[in-house]
């Protein structure tokens, strides 16, 4: 394949190089840059074979997070590739995550808003000749799935990353999460995930991210994902109309939705899914090994398109 035609056919030009959010955490493999949407721009970060690279890897993180979730994991990722010349990885941060635009009110962060930038940076990323083999985490499966359904002839395939097709649900977990955020600000999603860490710089590369993105992050963006978490339409039917891949992969000991939530889906799509040993909610961190070699596994199960 000519992949100096590629470039010309799905990688726009107009994306404006920026400086990464926060410590360093890839070894300088990706780089950063801008992409335009309708409300302004989110920052997306890449591999440098972005505009070379035949097949592109999409990842949408989840709640509290940004594309720095995958920072860590992706040079594990790039080195299980048979040839990097041959596939991009690339990651953006959804509206109102760390360095991302963020539109004031919730009203701004509607389910189908953050469908919409999904299938624009789609649009800019790839064509129906060059798709993309897009993953998404948690909340960001829940973009992810309605991203493939809206625009299935610019998605090769999906990879459900420990996100359930059903809302998490009511519970008081939810209630509390949500009043500690409405009274505590954006700063509790660091507290709750580093107790014994304050508020000041920390000599961890990924734990100082994390306390910079907590004061970067809108809480606009956390109150109403936390609401769409608890209420979202299942879509499974929808996604198996498409006839796109499906790849189901969560931890061994991931709890944030319940295991025979995954186990359903995976059964209503006809696919079996994976099991990350050792591993929670955030396979890429607890257990990356295992993550890189299902994902590339499966897109190359897939086939050319």
């Amino acid at each position: 394949m000519n992949t100096s035609n590629v470039a010309r056919a799905v990688r726009s030009d107009d994306f404006h190089p920026i400086a990464g959010f926060g410590p360093e955490l890839d070894g300088g493999l990706m780089h950063t840059f801008e992409m335009p949407v309708g409300i302004g721009n989110l920052t997306a970060t890449a591999s440098p074979e972005l505009r070379t690279a035949p097949r592109l890897s999409l990842f949408l993180p989840g709640f509290s997070g940004s594309k720095e979730d995958f920072l860590s994991f992706f040079p594990q990722l790039y080195a299980k590739l048979d040839d990097p010349a041959e596939r991009a990885l690339a990651s953006f941060s959804l509206r109102g995550q760390a360095d991302s635009v963020a539109p004031a009110g919730q009203g701004a962060y509607r389910l189908e808003d953050f469908v919409a930038d999904g299938c624009r940076v789609m649009e800019q990323l790839a064509t129906s000749e060059y798709p993309i083999d897009l993953v998404g985490h948690s909340f960001g499966g829940v973009v992810a799935r309605r991203m493939t359904i809206a625009r299935p002839d610019l998605v090769r395939s999906l990879t459900l990353f420990s996100t359930g097709a059903v809302p998490i649900g009511q519970s008081e977990i939810t209630r509390s999460a949500k009043a500690l955020i409405e009274q505590y600000g954006t700063m509790v999603v660091f507290k709750g995930n580093f107790p014994d860490c304050s508020d000041e710089p920390q000599d961890d590369p990924y734990t100082e991210m994390c306390r910079l993105r907590a004061h970067a992050t809108s809480i606009d963006n956390l109150l109403a994902m936390s609401d769409i978490l608890i209420h979202y339409n299942d879509v499974t039917n929808a996604l198996k109309d498409t006839k796109v891949p499906v790849s189901i992969v969560y931890g061994a000991n991931d709890l944030v939705w319940p295991q025979p939530v995954y186990v359903a889906e995976a059964k209503a799509l006809g696919v079996t899914p994976t099991v990350i040993a050792d591993a929670g909610h955030s396979g890429q961190l607890d257990n990356p090994e295992v993550l890189a070699t299902a994902l590339v596994n499966f897109w190359d199960h897939c086939g050319e398109s």
